[in-house]
């Protein structure tokens, strides 16, 4: 779990950062790595499967097209 927190933080930290673009395969290795995380959460705890591949779900949706939109509206 401490992982995840490590990844998850650095991901955000780096994300809302106006001074750092993150390269099209820097943002899919986090978005993976993090949905990779549902993946072990759901069998560390099967009461949460569902929960687990919704998030994963969400994770490997992200686009990289959306995030250089967010980014472009952070510079106005």
């Amino acid at each position: 779990m401490k992982e995840f927190d490590t990844l998850f933080f650095e991901f955000f930290t780096r994300k809302n950062d106006p001074d750092v673009l993150l390269t099209k395969t820097q943002f899919y290795n986090y978005t993976v790595q993090i949905a990779t995380f549902s993946d072990r959460l759901a069998k560390l705890y099967p009461d949460q499967k569902e929960v687990a591949r919704q998030n994963k779900e969400q994770w490997l949706s992200e686009r990289y097209e959306d995030y250089l939109e967010y980014k472009g509206s952070q510079k106005k």
